[in-house]
């Protein structure tokens, strides 16, 4: 990536800023301490730390692969030290449950998170074995997935078990992949089949462990937590397994239910897994799954997940604006569900997805000092309203309790290039226009691929393409869904040929220095929901590109719902160097319909005036102090609809 690009300038932040903010709030919360037991008086350990850890080492390891950092390194490397100092004899690797609760090992799958914490300790792993093939922290966590093997299967003895929380199945498909070792994807098969199978496994633990277990006192948590838990408590009790997507088999499944980020994490590995086995009904059930989330529960800025009582999915067209949940971890997740199916075949709604929440939800989740993050990613914001509703704050925090999401936007900013291009087949696909370099090896000789790209604030991208090859080689670029017609020059020349699957594939025997143009159309315009979504009725989202815009009453007033668009409106475009370098803002006509002075309610109908609105990018909202943010604008009168 250029040094001078959008994205380049994130990925220093993201080193320079994001990574120490997150550390620091790892050593002051005690999460390192506790790895030596060493826990100051009022800490207590909890038992997913070990995958916070486990996400901040591989957004570390991400970033070493690409220039060194000894000071880094070396912290790192004593962080593996202290992790994998506390491996048992037999493998078990869980600081957490060898201090604390050494009999009660994989005991509680469900609400637990063993496997959940392996997973992301694994994933850690495979990074830092990438740069040093002799790794003891690969080592230790191979000896830990050897113990959990001989743990869960269908022989004697063994557990039928599978977790609560997915995400070891897609790290085994990982290590599977990198290693070829077949034990990692028999393993990750194993989870994934045996869910949802007669009898649940759920409820046979729970009867056995409800012979010593003692009821566990919540009055001291936050009130949003209590809430979940009496809420889960009464699902335990209905037996309702939609929760942990564990109400049927993972393949029979065919809507996105339960904990978003869980059911995401399952989706990705049920992707690896149909495409490294090549069943066909296996890669049939996730498209299925794919178009149940992003054609009716999925937010236009790439969120998922709505409801805030169990951080999950709720029903087809359950969207709202004000309570929207859509956790920063299942936007990420999403992402990476796009990506395994991009893999598997030509599409480019998968990298238009990837697009709108990369360029949405994750940008928005950062600050933009790079120290404080979103949880939840709202897209109305009321302070009032939130504050009655006893939900989060509209301004990022530097630290959060439950700390899943800053670790997992680290690791995703320093792994940016994998979302970048692909290569499905013969084909290599230009997914995402950003600022990068590749070199392509295709046994016959190598392409070298060197692209910039002014997105997001302008719309020119220049692609170099050089290859040794003398044979014909087909680059597909992407046709993204908020340009249908961009204009594409060949060495000057305009292309003239029909995009397949959103993208157009160019096929030739590329020589030294073949240039490819891309001029994308960044008119701003306005998108509408499907009228199913009820908080959108009369409603418009403006996009300029793949950005979001919104209102904030900072530029504007409060009781932003009291503005109108024109139905056709026109922007002016506005430099906001003062948000971000580069940043434009769009101002518009419309009105502002004028509150009664006399009644809180009429048979009159409002006056409304001419106003000036404002909108800016919605992934830069809140960064100038607490404010009403709205994103999606009511319409003039006749709402858009045609005759």
């Amino acid at each position: 990536m250029s040094k001078h690009s959008f994205w380049e300038a994130r990925y220093r932040l993201n080193r320079d800023a994001s990574i120490p903010a997150v550390l620091q709030t790892f050593e002051e919360t005690g999460r390192i301490r506790a790895l030596t037991r060493e826990l100051r008086e009022g800490e207590k350990q909890h038992i997913f730390w070990e995958s916070d850890l486990a996400k901040w080492l591989e957004a570390v390891f991400l970033h070493l692969q690409k220039e060194e950092d000894q000071e880094l390194r070396d912290f790192s490397e004593r962080l593996i030290d202290k992790l994998i100092r506390n491996q048992e004899a037999d493998g078990y690797l869980n600081s957490y449950f060898s201090f604390h609760e050494p009999d009660h090992k994989f005991t509680n799958l469900k609400v637990r998170h063993e496997l959940y914490c392996a997973g992301h300790l694994l994933e850690a792993a495979l990074e830092h074995l990438k740069l040093d093939p002799d790794s003891r922290f690969f080592a230790a966590l191979e000896k830990y997935i050897d113990h959990i093997a001989q743990v869960f299967g269908r022989g004697v003895g063994q557990k039928r078990g599978y977790p609560g929380h997915q995400e070891i199945e897609l790290a085994l498909l990982k290590a599977y992949e990198y290693t070829g070792k077949a034990k990692f994807l028999e393993l990750a098969g194993f989870f994934l089949d045996e869910r949802g199978q007669a009898p649940h496994y759920f409820e046979l633990e729970d009867q056995k462990r409800a012979e010593y277990e003692k009821p566990v006192d919540y009055s001291e948590f936050p009130s949003e937590v209590r809430d979940f838990i009496s809420w889960h408590m009464s699902g335990l009790k209905r037996r309702d397994h939609t929760y942990y997507q564990a109400h049927q088999p993972a393949f029979e499944q065919k809507t996105a239910e339960g904990h978003s980020v869980r059911a995401l994490y399952m989706f990705t590995a049920m992707a690896d897994y149909a495409r490294l086995t090549g069943d066909p009904q296996k890669i049939a059930a996730c498209k299925v799954l794919w178009e149940n989330i992003t054609c009716r529960r999925m937010y236009v800025h790439g969120g998922v997940g709505s409801a805030h009582i169990g951080e999950r999915f709720s029903f087809d067209y359950d969207l709202p604006n004000d309570l929207a949940y859509a956790e920063t971890c299942a936007s990420i997740a999403l992402i990476f569900f796009a990506e395994r199916l991009m893999r598997i075949e030509w599409n480019s709604e998968y990298a238009d997805v990837i697009e709108r929440a990369l360029y949405n939800v994750v940008l928005a989740s950062t600050s933009t000092s790079g120290k404080a993050f979103f949880y939840d990613n709202y897209l109305e914001y009321i302070p009032d309203f939130q504050k009655f509703q006893h939900r989060r704050h509209g301004v990022r925090d530097e630290y959060h309790t439950c700390s899943c999401c800053p670790p997992n936007v680290l690791r995703i900013i320093a792994d940016l290039e994998r979302y970048i291009f692909s290569q499905p087949g013969e084909e290599i696909m230009v997914n995402q226009y950003i600022n990068s370099e590749k070199s392509f090896d295709l046994g016959d000789g190598t392409i070298s691929i060197q692209m910039e790209s002014a997105l997001p604030w302008g719309g020119k991208v220049r692609v170099v393409v050089s290859s040794n090859s003398n044979q014909p080689r087909k680059i597909c670029f992407r046709i993204p869904s908020w340009d249908s017609a961009p204009k594409i020059l060949l060495n000057g020349e305009p292309l003239k040929l029909k995009p397949e699957s959103g993208y157009l594939g160019v096929e030739k025997v590329w020589g030294a220095r073949d240039v490819v143009e891309v001029d994308l159309n960044l008119t701003p315009y306005v998108v509408r929901a499907d009228p199913r979504v009820r908080y959108n009725a009369n409603r418009v989202a403006v996009f300029r590109g793949p950005l979001l815009y919104c209102m904030e009453s900072t530029d504007n007033s409060s009781h932003l719902n009291q503005y109108l668009l024109d139905e056709d409106p026109k922007f002016t475009e506005i430099p906001q160097d003062q948000l971000a370098p580069g940043a434009i803002a769009l101002e518009t006509e419309g009105y502002r319909v004028e509150p009664s002075t006399t009644s809180l309610y009429s048979r009159s109908r409002p006056k409304r005036s001419r106003a000036r609105l404002r909108l800016i990018p919605y992934f830069l909202w809140s960064n100038r102090g607490e404010c009403e943010m709205l994103t999606w604008v009511l319409e003039d009168s006749r709402y858009g609809l045609s005759s």
